[in-house]
Parts: C-alpha cells; structure tokens; sequence
C-alpha cells in the first residue's frame, strides 16, 4: 500500500511531465492552425482555407460566420481571396437588404365621435377610385398612450365587417419610443373604414386616418455572438440589457426577445454607445403576445435599418406598473454575409482578414458574375478552421508599433530644450558679468 507521502511526492515528480506533454500538445496545435503566406499578404494576420472545388469554373458562394467579423480590421475592408498560387482573385460581399415600399391615401373623415364610456369613433370615405391597402394609420398629436383599437370595413357605411377587433396603438414619447399607430389587417379593402379606440374616459384626440400598402421583405437574421446580461437601469417602471460586441464591425439590424409571458405589450429603446457613458438612441418599437380568439398575435422582435459602428449596446424594455417579463432574454441579430467570387478548375482557395493597414478592394466582378439568364447556380463552399499567420509583419509603421518610442523621442527633446535654454541663461549672465 503507497503511503500518503509517498503518493504526494510522486504526483509532483509527474506534475513537470505533464507540463512538457501539455506544451508540448500546445505547440503541435499551434502548429497545426498556422500557416506561411505569400510574401504579398504577410500582413493579413489570419487566414482560413476555403473547402470545396470544382472540375468546371464556376461562381461560388462562401457563407461567413460572424467569429470572422470579430477578427478583421475597419468594417472588414481587409477581406481578401487568394489561390494556391498567392494571386488575389475577385469578389463580391453579398447579404439581403431590407426592401420596402409604401403607397398612402388620405380619406375623407366622415364622422369623428365619442361615445362616453365606451370608445371614440372614426369614419372614413375611402372613394369609388381608391388604391388599394392593408393597413389604417391613426394620425394623432397625443404624445404618450397605449391603447386596444377595433377596425371595421363596410361597401355602404351600414353594414360593417369588423377584420381587427384588437389591435394595440401606442406612443411613449416621454421615454423618446414612437411605438406604432398602425392597424394592419387581412382581406379586401372597402369603401368605408371605421376605428374604434377604446378610451371610455375621454375623447381620444384623432386628426385624421392613412391608408397604407405596404411590401415589404425582411431578410432571415442570425444572432451575433454577443451576450445581453440584464443590467440595472436607473427607471425601476424598466427592464435593462447590456452588451459588449467587442467590436464595431457587426452589422446590427434587429432585437429579438424571448419571454414565458402569456400576454404582455411592452415598447422597447435601443441605444448604442462607445465608452458607456453616452448613449445614442437608436431605433423604438414594440413586443407583444396576446389572443384574439384563437388566433395568437405576437411580434417579438423590433428591426431597424442597419447600424456598423457601435461596440457597447442597450436594450430598455418599458414595464411601467406591470412586473418585468417572465424569464426574458433578448439577442442581438443581423442579416448573414456571403462572398461570392469564381472557382477555376484545379485551384484551392484561402480567405484573409486582419490587416490594421488594409483598405476595401474594388473589383469589376459584380458587373458580370450574374449576367445572362437564368441565373447560375452557385457551388457552396465553407471555410476551414482559423490559422495564424506564421510568417506575419505588422504593416504598421515603425512608431505606430511601438509608441514608447514617440514618448522617448519627446522625452529628449524636451531635455535638449531645457539644455539649450539653461545655455542661453548661462550665457547671458557671462555677458553681464563682463
């Protein structure tokens, strides 16, 4: 049987053993995802080999997780693709974009009411010529409410099909939220159109109605790899999320929420910042979940146009008197990027980012690549593990790598300054003294 001591004497005998295996296998991993470039792009700091070929040349799409983003240099202009044979080959970053288009028309306001107790009404003349729409905006000055609206669509102005019995109109703009005033609908519009706001203790002030037609088509989103912990805000009626992107290259483009909450309406402020103390409002909106006889309404994201320049970002959640959501979280979304670019035959490709000195190429690719019809179909390609650049150089200049030396340099001028001037002092107390 070993003895206590015994035992201990052996572990730390093996304990340098180990250290020098587990070096060991650090530096055969290391090894293993470096790789030497070309002497024309030492200076890109990171590579990946892309995977996949083809026996025919052929456009290809090259699908890029956000970890790259992470890694490269002002908005990812030192993106660059060589061959085998270290020659830069073309290509374009491609990603969907939000598309949208909106036709208005201002009806007639045919009857304005209210009904004590119960609700105010708004009537509306579409006309016999009238475009068409899907949706009724309630034009009004009131600031801050939230309030459940009832639309109702009619051919005479008599007989009323009532096509939204419950839809949410809000704005806060105390808290500096918009929040939406817009009712959408589904099925054909009608000559007439009637709202229903129900607040009973007031007439809810209504300038006007719009009708609105709307297409639209939103791109899939991905969450970014970014963590939005709860955070304190200084409003208790709040709920807080924070984040640190680590860096300002994620194309950032929508808010998405979860929650166990049956039923809620909560507006929503995004702001973004680079030190944390101040804060840039960014975009408003609002999440709900709640049923309409069995049919459940539910939005849980708020998108906006896309923002690139922001490291620290806030989402604020408004509560007011109702208690936070049940067991929420929330994430960070953009639409995902692709480069697209022409596989020749026999070639191997890399993919190279991190270059501080880098500046984005142009090529004339995106002129030709998808001409002629029917579109090509694009091969899939998919990129290897990350490598270090084993033969890297810092394209920076000399000073700009080592800013100790600026320090130095100033440090002795400044001794040499006072040199000269306790010379001249000298001297000129000499002089008097003759």
């Amino acid at each position: 049987m070993t003895h206590p001591a015994q035992s201990g004497r052996l572990s730390r005998r093996l304990s340098p053993a180990c250290i020098v295996w587990a070096l060991a296998a650090l530096c055969v991993c290391s090894i293993a995802f470096a790789a030497e470039l070309p002497a024309a792009w030492r200076s890109w700091r990171y590579s990946r080999a892309i995977e996949g070929s083809s026996p025919i040349r052929a456009p290809a799409e090259l699908p890029l997780s956000w970890d790259v983003f992470a890694r490269c240099e002002a908005h990812c202009a030192d993106f660059r693709l060589i061959d085998d044979r270290g020659q830069e080959v073309p290509f374009e970053l491609a990603f969907e974009r939000s598309e949208s288009s909106i036709q208005t028309h201002a009806p007639r306001v045919i009857e304005n009411s209210f009904v004590e107790g119960q609700y105010t009404q708004v009537i509306a003349d579409v006309g016999e010529n009238a475009p068409p729409f899907d949706r009724v905006r309630v034009q009004t000055f009131e600031p801050d409410f939230i309030l459940w609206a009832e639309l109702a669509l009619s051919d005479d102005a008599r007989t009323w099909r009532i096509v939204e019995a419950r839809s949410p109109i809000s704005r806060f703009r105390s808290r500096a939220i918009e929040g939406a005033q817009t009712i959408p609908f589904e099925g054909l519009p009608s000559r007439y159109v009637r709202v229903r706001i129900f607040e009973p203790s007031k007439p809810f002030p209504v300038n006007g109605l719009e009708l609105l037609y709307k297409k639209s088509h939103e791109p899939r989103r991905t969450a970014l790899p970014a963590i939005l912990s709860p955070d304190r805000s200084n409003d208790p009626s709040e709920s807080r999320w924070r984040a640190n992107l680590g860096t300002v290259d994620f194309p950032v483009s929508e808010a998405a929420f979860t929650t166990d909450e049956a039923e809620f309406y909560r507006a929503v402020r995004i702001s973004s910042s680079e030190d944390g103390t101040q804060w840039i409002f960014r975009a408003s909106g609002e999440i709900y979940r709640y049923h309409q006889g069995e049919k459940l309404r539910e939005l849980l994201r708020v998108d906006f146009p896309e923002i690139a320049d922001a490291r620290l970002w806030r989402v604020d959640v408004v509560n007011g008197n109702d208690q936070p959501l049940a067991n929420a979280g929330v994430e960070l979304r953009a639409a995902p990027r692709r480069i697209v670019f022409r596989v020749e035959p026999g070639r191997a490709y890399r993919l190279l980012y991190g270059n501080l000195a880098a500046r984005s190429p142009q090529y004339d690719l995106s002129r030709f690549l998808d001409a002629g019809a029917p579109k090509p179909v694009y091969l899939m390609a998919s990129l290897g593990p990350e490598e270090l650049t084993r033969n890297y150089v810092d394209p920076r200049p000399f000073t700009e790598r080592h800013p100790v030396t600026l320090w130095i340099a100033l440090g002795i001028a400044i001794v040499l300054l006072g040199l000269s001037a306790l010379r001249a002092l000298r001297g000129r107390e000499n002089g008097r003294a003759c």
